[in-house]
Formats: structure tokens, C-alpha cells, sequence
């Protein structure tokens, strides 16, 4: 779900700006209350959010479109005021994290932002001959700026991180008079809190730490999906073993492991319950076919030789020269059927008690509910 996602966080912001550069120009400006009031509200959906790249980025669109009357003599087409735009936005883009407020990188942006204003308040007197590459500038310097960004993109471990990087392409792409230049910062300002939505859903409905949908996500699903379908808890076995012996990383990884093989499992929807719990629903199978898929994914855990975390541990294989032994999970399951009207959290119960059972039994096993 990650990866869908991810996609289209990326996929719809990109085509609309792509689709605005081939729209016939109007002559009639969006309305700049309308692009204020939303780029507030975007700065305060960030501050929730705890993403202060967003915040510090937001903040010069807002410059651009405050109508001259109440900018206090800032002028946003001054020589050389875009490119000072694009290299802020850029040095924004190159941070990542939580900082506390004070710390010497915001006082950088801070700086970088007061040489906006300046350049905009009180423009320098450029010569021509340097005025005559303003254009350049913008068009290759912006250029580099984006793909800048874009190369650090990498350690943007956060859906949402990527709201700032739409100011830095929405000015780029004004300076290019792509399209209307007051739509062009209406985008900035839907684009970001299109990303600052996607972010909020994935903080939502996404186990941070397996990247499968949460318990959440779950109860949406059942509430929605109809009747008569299945659904199997399962519970790793003898997990606490796995944090008191090797520590809670191994934990971690195990917990990873588990929900990536049952993420496997033929169709099926796969949701992180809580701790090492796990719940699959299958819309409207067939209980023999279920018992079979869950068997195959029981036996895949089983046979799956996870090695816990080494020096030597190569980065791209695991286990391959460690000098640790392998560890093996086992999984139980806990299988039951939703019937007429029953309330999804009775179908839970139920998927629970089996689950339990199985576990009376000797654990890793299928136990059906009765």
C-alpha cells in the first residue's frame, strides 16, 4: 500500500502541472485571497504534522502572492528575486527530520529568507549586461535546484516530506511562465496539501513499522466489505522470546519478516492487529480454499531462515556472512467466518478464540472456529 501510495503522491501533483502548461493562458488571475488562505492553512497542517521543511517552504509562495498594496513595498518581480526563491526552496529541500527551532540550520533558512526581502524591498541596480542573464538563471539554475532536490529525495522517509518540494518546482515552473503564473502558485498550494493529505492517511491507516495497513484500516475494511467473508488471526509464536534474547531490533525484524510472507498470501488483505498479532480477511472465499492458502503461508514461515543482525551482515542479503545461526519462526492461526449480520468485532472474537486454541494445541497450527 506504500508503493500505491507513494505513486500517486507523485503521479497526480506532476500530471497537473504537466495538464496547466497546456491549458490556454486566462487573462482572468486566481483569486489571491483564495491562494493565501489556503497556503495558511497548508502552514498549519504542517505545523501538526511536525514538518517543518514544509513550513519554511510554504512561506515565500506567500510572498508572491500578497498583493502589493499590503507587501509592504515587496516587489516578487525584482531582478533576481526567483533565483533567490529557488536557491532557499533548495537549501529547504536538502534538510530532513524534526529540529528543534532554534537550531542553527533554521537560522540559515532564516537568513536566506530575510536576502528575499531585501532583494525585493530594496533592489539592487543591476547593470544590463547581468540582467541579460536573469533568464538563464532561472531556467538552468531553477533546473538544478529541482534535480538537487530531487537526489536527496531518497532520505525523504515521509510521504508528506514531499510538500516541499512542490514550492520549489511551483516557482520554478512561474519563472518559466508555465501556464498562468497566480495558477501556478494555486498549485503549490493544492499540490502541497494534497501531499500533506496522503501523509495524514498514511500516519492514519499504515503500520509504521511492517508498512502494511493497520488495525485502522481493518475496521474500515469490515465494515464495508459485506458479509460472509473470512478472517484468520495469527499470532507469532513465542515472540517475547525473540525481543528477551536477541533485543528489540530482532523483534522488529521478525515482526517485518512475518508481515511481508503474509502479505503473500493468496487473495487476501493483510492488516497489523497490534504487537505480533495479524489479521488476513478474505472476501468471500471459499473456507477450503482459505485453510489451503493459510497453510501454504504457515509453511512459508516456517521454512523462512531469518539471521539476526550482524557487522558482517552484507547490506543486500540476509544472513549471507554472518556468523550467527539462523532464526526460525512459526506462526499460529485462528480462522473464522462472518454469517448473516454479524458484527465484525464478533467475527474477530471468534478468529481470537481459535486462535488461542491453537495455540493450546501445540501452536503453529490452523484452528477453525466453531
Amino acid at each position: 500500500m506504500q508503493l500505491r501510495l507513494a505513486i500517486l503522491n507523485i503521479a497526480v501533483p506532476i500530471l497537473m502541472l504537466l495538464a496547466m502548461g497546456f491549458i490556454p493562458q486566462q487573462d482572468t488571475p486566481a483569486p489571491a485571497y483564495l491562494i493565501i488562505g489556503l497556503l495558511i492553512f497548508t502552514v498549519g497542517r504542517a505545523f501538526l504534522l511536525l514538518l517543518q521543511q514544509t513550513i519554511f517552504s510554504v512561506i515565500p509562495v506567500i510572498l508572491f502572492v500578497v498583493p502589493e498594496e499590503w507587501a509592504f513595498g515587496f516587489d516578487r518581480n525584482a531582478p533576481f528575486v526567483i533565483e533567490a526563491v529557488l536557491i532557499y526552496l533548495a537549501v529547504v529541500n536538502l534538510q530532513w527530520g524534526q529540529r528543534p527551532w532554534f537550531h542553527h540550520i533554521h537560522w540559515v533558512n532564516n537568513t536566506l529568507l530575510l536576502a528575499i526581502i531585501l532583494l525585493g524591498v530594496a533592489p539592487f541596480d543591476f547593470s544590463e549586461s547581468v540582467l541579460a542573464y536573469e533568464r538563464t538563471l532561472v531556467t538552468w539554475g531553477g533546473g538544478l535546484c529541482v534535480l538537487l532536490a530531487l537526489a536527496f529525495s531518497i532520505y525523504w522517509q515521509r510521504l508528506g516530506r514531499w510538500a516541499a518540494f512542490w514550492s520549489l518546482l511551483g516557482v520554478w515552473a512561474y519563472g518559466l511562465e508555465w501556464g498562468h503564473g497566480d495558477y501556478a502558485l494555486l498549485w503549490v498550494a493544492l499540490a502541497t496539501l494534497f501531499s500533506l493529505t496522503i501523509d495524514s492517511y498514511a500516519m492514519a491507516f499504515i503500520d509504521e513499522l511492517t508498512g502494511i495497513p493497520g488495525r485502522r484500516a481493518m475496521e474500515f475494511k469490515l465494515k464495508t466489505i459485506g458479509g460472509g467473508y473470512l478472517l484468520a488471526m495469527a499470532d507469532v509464536d513465542h515472540f517475547k522470546k525473540f525481543n528477551d534474547n536477541h533485543g528489540h531490533q530482532v523483534g522488529d525484524d521478525v515482526l517485518k519478516m512475518v508481515a511481508r510472507v503474509l502479505s503473500k498470501t493468496a487473495k487476501s488483505n493483510v492488516y497489523r492487529y497490534g504487537g505480533e498479532e495479524f489479521v488476513l480477511v478474505f472476501a468471500k472465499s471459499d473456507s477450503e480454499d482459505v485453510y489451503r492458502y493459510l497453510e501454504t503461508t504457515r509453511k512459508a514461515l516456517e521454512d523462512y531462515e531469518l539471521y539476526p543482525r550482524s557487522r558482517k551482515r552484507e547490506k543486500d542479503k540476509r544472513g549471507t556472512g554472518s556468523e550467527r545461526k539462523p532464526l526460525h519462526i512459526t506462526s499460529s492461526f485462528g480462522l473464522a467466518r462472518q454469517r448473516g449480520s454479524e458484527p465484525y468485532h464478533s467475527v474477530v472474537s471468534k478468529a481470537d478464540k481459535a486462535l488461542y486454541k491453537a495455540k493450546e494445541k501445540g501452536r503453529n497450527r490452523i484452528e477453525l472456529a466453531k
